[in-house]
């Protein structure tokens, strides 16, 4: 385990390593900078993003947990976005199952430490900070829901945990939905006040996650299948074939 604090590499949109997924998705819309602490090479790694409610109930934060860790199992790094809840549950399952997760900030990047629930399994070499703010910038709405756009476009697929039937949760949904992102909607058998967010998205694209009968794990293989097949467009189009299309749109 490394806690030795790293430094903080800033980049811009014309360097060359300023992350080649953020220009293919986000386009012209990609932040101008980061600012990145941690293991810059995650970047390159396949990830799958977690967005859910900051109250999420405990039967969806289970849900969301299991879920991280049969990604991580599979080779995943989770991508999310340090709030209490949903997020912090998934980084936390990310790294005390010996995977690796990215913190994509609503603020800037010196206001950053880990929270008290991560520090007992933080480790610098597989964690990554980002924040596309000021360094000094303090939290606001309107940085959280751009940021969940940067989320997602370093991601293979997002999964959305009890979204309501508006907020932040359900647009980052519908986001993803814009940008043709896989999106999955976990369906645990909530009911239409518990997630109504959920049940919209899903009617609006995003495929249901579903519990194995079987196992009773979360059944990612339509999940991990589709967020390799995208992936691999996206490298495809983004460094060869620039107007190719995925079978999956």
């Amino acid at each position: 385990m490394s806690n030795a604090l790293p430094p903080v590499h800033e980049i811009h949109k014309g360097d060359i390593s300023y992350p080649w997924r953020l220009l293919k998705v986000m386009g012209d819309s990609a932040p101008e900078r980061l600012f990145l602490q941690g293991n810059l090479g995650l970047l390159e790694d396949h990830a799958i993003s977690f967005c859910g409610s900051r109250d999420a109930t405990e039967k969806g934060i289970g849900a969301a947990v299991a879920c991280a860790k049969s990604a991580v199992s599979s080779g995943y790094v989770i991508t999310s976005g340090n709030a209490r809840g949903v997020d912090r549950a998934t980084h936390r399952a990310a790294l005390e199952n010996g995977g690796s997760t990215i913190f994509v900030l609503p603020e800037g990047i010196d206001r950053f430490k880990p929270v008290s629930v991560l520090r007992e399994v933080w480790d610098w070499n597989r964690v990554l900070v980002i924040s596309q703010f000021d360094r000094k910038a303090i939290w606001r709405a309107y940085q959280a829901m751009n940021r969940n756009s940067v989320i997602m476009a370093l991601s293979c697929a997002m999964v959305v945990v009890e979204a309501a039937e508006k907020g932040g949760t359900r647009a980052a949904g519908e986001e993803a939905l814009k940008l043709k992102v896989p999106l999955f909607a976990i369906d645990y058998g909530f009911d239409d006040k518990m997630a109504p967010g959920n049940k919209i998205l899903i009617d609006r694209g995003a495929r249901k996650l579903k519990r194995s009968k079987e196992t009773g794990e979360p059944n990612l293989h339509h999940l991990t299948s589709r967020a390799n097949e995208y992936c691999e467009w996206l490298s495809k189009s983004a460094f060869h074939d620039k107007e190719a299309q995925p079978s999956f749109l």
